[in-house]
């Protein structure tokens, strides 16, 4: 069984928001529910806080946006990949 992959496209810090939000593709698959992850390189888990509302632009692109724990943010960068644990 292939695991879902998150690739991270783009990284937005809005200081309102309870996070920070990644922007990205899920390969292999789809996200259901608040995923668990883990950051490929270092193999240190992800806290992701929340999926976020599709916008236009991602229905139309394919892209998930979550919003994920500030504590975590040396593992939010363009680039990155995240395995789905399951």
């Amino acid at each position: 069984m292939t695991r879902l992959r998150f690739h991270i496209s783009e990284v937005f810090d809005i200081p309102a928001r309870g996070g920070l939000i990644a922007v990205g593709r899920i390969r292999d698959g789809e996200i259901v529910g608040v995923p668990r992850l883990r950051d490929d390189t270092s193999g240190n888990l992800v806290h992701v806080l929340a999926i976020d509302h599709p916008t236009p632009r991602t229905r139309r692109t394919g892209e998930t946006i979550l919003v994920v724990d500030r504590a975590d943010a040396e593992y939010v960068e363009v680039g990155r990949i995240w395995t789905v644990e399951g």
